[in-house]
């Protein structure tokens, strides 16, 4: 799942995780919000690429995310909250694309300010044909 795409011509590397088109793989982050958050929902959008020669005009990726919170004394071992899924249009191989955001993501538990909270991102297939490679997810949340 972990790759590294070297662009010789600059000597830029990218670490990237790559989804496949047909199996539905997952990837885990686990960190602490910031105390002032207000502990609602939350949406993302999706950095991503793909290799040159797998996308066309017209193709598709999807990808979802869900999550959990944990608070003090949480048992680890628990279900997620329910995934939400943004689609995105491929343009150019090679290039960075920045998908929209996901509707609103409710995280399973009782999430609270400065608690731990865990994302499960995953590719829902699409029609790009070969992996669609995730560079980044920006998470947006509200402050209080």
């Amino acid at each position: 799942l972990n790759t590294l795409q070297n662009y010789s011509s600059n000597g830029v590397d990218v670490y990237n995780l790559a989804f496949d088109k047909t199996t539905v793989e997952y990837a885990q982050w686990t960190f602490a919000m910031p105390s002032d958050w207000n502990a609602g929902t939350i949406t993302a959008s999706f950095h991503w690429t793909c290799a040159v020669g797998i996308g066309a005009g017209g193709v598709t990726v999807v990808w979802g995310l869900a999550g959990r919170a944990h608070g003090d004394n949480s048992v680890i071992d628990q279900a997620w909250g329910t995934a939400q899924t943004v689609t995105d249009t491929w343009q150019t191989d090679a290039a960075v694309h920045i998908s929209g955001s996901t509707s609103a993501i409710t995280l399973a538990g009782s999430p609270a300010a400065s608690q731990l909270v865990q994302l499960r991102a995953y590719r829902n297939q699409g029609t790009l044909n070969g992996d669609a490679l995730l560079i980044g997810i920006t998470i947006t949340f509200t402050r209080s």
